[in-house]
This record gives structure tokens, sequence and C-alpha cells, in this order.
């Protein structure tokens, strides 16, 4: 039971500063900057703190299942723990390509429609492991409040 609410509290602890990093961070700091680009350069070495945190987290999460009794609940948990967890592992694969196309003492991107599919990709991907985590998050209080 204890690591239930673990699962839980880890996966809101990401979903919030992840989502505070998202919807406010970044577009305040491309409106202070006035460019996307000058924040991509900003975002990328954030980027990094960033996967490692929720790769952490996703550990963690991974870490809950182990001791819970087996259902087909937890079946379903245990696949989505590990394609966090590999999905994760993607993020920073992609993050280091799209950081290779980039120039840093002049504040360019080298080879922009390569960056910006990759770009794409990885917000692509990121968005994906938020909308999981939060119908993760919404399942727990749905369930709870039967």
């Amino acid at each position: 039971m204890k690591n239930n609410y673990l699962k839980i509290i880890v996966l809101c602890f990401w979903w919030g500063a992840f989502t505070f990093y998202a919807g406010i961070v970044v577009p305040v700091g491309m409106n202070v900057l006035g460019s996307h680009t000058e924040m991509g350069f900003i975002t990328q070495q954030v980027t990094v703190y960033v996967n490692i945190f929720s790769l952490i987290i996703f550990l963690i999460y991974a870490y809950c299942l182990k001791n819970e009794a087996f259902t087909k609940n937890k079946l379903v948990e245990e696949i989505i723990a590990i394609s966090l967890v590999g999905f994760q592992l993607l993020l920073f694969l992609l993050h280091k390509y799209q950081t290779e196309l980039l120039d840093f003492e002049n504040h360019k991107i080298m080879n922009r429609d390569d960056f910006y599919l990759l770009h794409r990709l990885y917000l692509i991907l990121e968005t994906l492991i938020w909308l999981v985590i939060s119908f993760l998050i919404l399942r727990e209080i749905i369930k709870k409040n039967k």
C-alpha cells in the first residue's frame, strides 16, 4: 500500500514540475529573450537535468510496482513503466542528436530541417509521456473516489 502512494506522489511531482516548466518557464523565457532560438540554447542545457530527473522518477515508479500483487492492471502498469523508461532513454538520444546540430559559439542551428524534425519528434514523445502520466494520475483519483 505504501508503494502505491509513492508511485502516485512521484508521478504527480513529475507532472507538476514538467507542466510548470513547459507551460510557464519556456514561454516566459521566449518572451523575455524575444527568440525561440535564444531560449532553445537555454532549454538545451536545462533539458539534460529534466531528462535525468524524469528517468529517476520513472525508475522509482517501476520499482514501486515490484511489490504489488499481480493483476491485469499491474501488468498494464508494468508495460507502461517499461515504456516510460524506454521513451525517456529515446529522449536522451534525440537530445544528443539535436545538440550536435547546434553551434554554441554563434548561437545558430547548423541544419534547421534536421534539427526541427528531431525537435518535433522530441516534443511529440514528451507530450505522449505527459498524456500517459496524466491518465495514470486521473485513474488513481477516480479509483480512490469510488
